[in-house]
């Protein structure tokens, strides 16, 4: 008898701890078996509260289990700091991940360090004059080239490269003594748009509308898509950290184009697209290097701080309430500078 017993508790229980381990449950309310799934979040700042259909759940980096298949309301809370929400979808033995979730302070320090002076001037000032760079491209051109646009200077390098008549060139810039500088010939023609890509020049092909990589030493263009991108028009291209993403700043809106599969839970795919629209015009645009998966971005009135991630509705905070600020993020020190009314001021984020 007391071998059949626990012959029985055997049978039963044995099927029923696999299941458990597999992540399956039992739905009382429909009496059967649930392939469960889970949720994970991380913070930064980290231990933040972790509430799903408004009822806690420990903190953030902690693992939840065992989540019937659904839509849930996920908060992560933390004293001092805008609350980040979001529904997320729990699918059968999956887990819902959200790796970057950036919780920003409420009420930011900010620090006024120097007015609208040659301080304030020189912080922003481009590492070249803007006239005797145009002007020394006319000499060396023998006039052949008399307006330039599209002008980005290589941190990695004294090069400036430009565009003129759709032509890509670029010069070795001597601030110095400018008559020193070296011009070059035609890198690449009938170029829309294009910025700085790791060793090369990553380009928008004015005729066909794709995008393409200009390697500067040998010269040799390589197509990075097969698709076309015609809304990668003559805006301004700023790249993530990592060279993983390339953004593109319009007016009320920025696209990002996703030069590799993302990893912090959105479904997008190498050569994938994305647009976000905001009600005011756009003045500039930095990406928060700590995450890369988070914008900041001036406009008229405001530092607006926002995320990539679309699934549901993005987070998005109005950090700093500014007037037309300009803003430069400071990557080795953590902080974010900006002007506005005539005064440069500092904070950290």
């Amino acid at each position: 008898m007391i071998f059949i017993v626990f012959l029985g508790i055997f049978i039963v229980a044995v099927p029923a701890i696999i299941l458990y381990a597999w992540g399956f449950s039992l739905d009382l309310n429909e009496r059967i078996l649930v392939d469960t799934g889970g949720i994970y979040l991380k913070s930064t700042p980290s231990k933040a509260d972790i509430y799903i259909d408004g009822i806690p759940k420990g903190k953030t980096t902690d693992f939840i289990r065992r989540l019937q298949p659904k839509i849930y309301d996920v908060k992560v809370i933390k004293e001092d700091y805008y609350p980040w929400q979001k529904n997320l979808i729990v699918e059968p033995g999956l887990v819902a991940k959200a790796n970057n979730i950036f919780l920003i302070p409420m009420n930011p320090k900010i620090l006024a360090v120097a007015n609208i002076s040659d301080a304030y001037k020189s912080f922003f000032k481009e590492p070249y004059s803007l006239t005797a760079l145009t002007q020394t491209i006319k000499e060396k051109s023998n006039y052949k080239i008399s307006k330039i646009g599209n002008i980005q200077a290589d941190k990695n390098s004294k090069k400036i490269f430009f565009l003129a008549s759709s032509n890509l060139y670029y010069i070795d810039w001597n601030e110095t003594i400018p008559v020193k500088s070296t011009l070059s010939q035609i890198l690449t023609p009938n170029v829309l748009n294009y910025a700085i890509y790791k060793n090369g020049i990553m380009y928008a092909d004015k005729t066909t509308g794709k995008i393409y990589e200009l390697d500067l030493t040998s010269l040799k263009s390589a197509e990075f898509f097969e698709q076309v991108y015609p809304s990668f028009n003559q805006c301004k291209w700023i790249f993530s950290p990592d060279y993983k993403k390339l953004l593109c700043q319009k007016d009320k809106s920025v696209e990002i184009l996703y030069l590799d599969q993302a990893i912090n839970g959105c479904d997008f795919k190498k050569g994938s697209l994305d647009k976000m629209d905001f009600e005011q015009k756009i003045l500039d645009v930095v990406w928060y290097p700590e995450t890369e998966q988070h914008l900041i971005l001036a406009t008229e009135d405001s530092i607006l701080i926002t995320e990539l991630d679309n699934r549901d509705l993005r987070n998005s905070i109005k950090f700093i309430s500014t007037e037309n600020p300009q803003i430069k993020y400071d990557e080795n020190n953590g902080v974010l500078y900006f002007s506005s009314q005539k005064l440069l001021y500092v904070t950290e984020i």
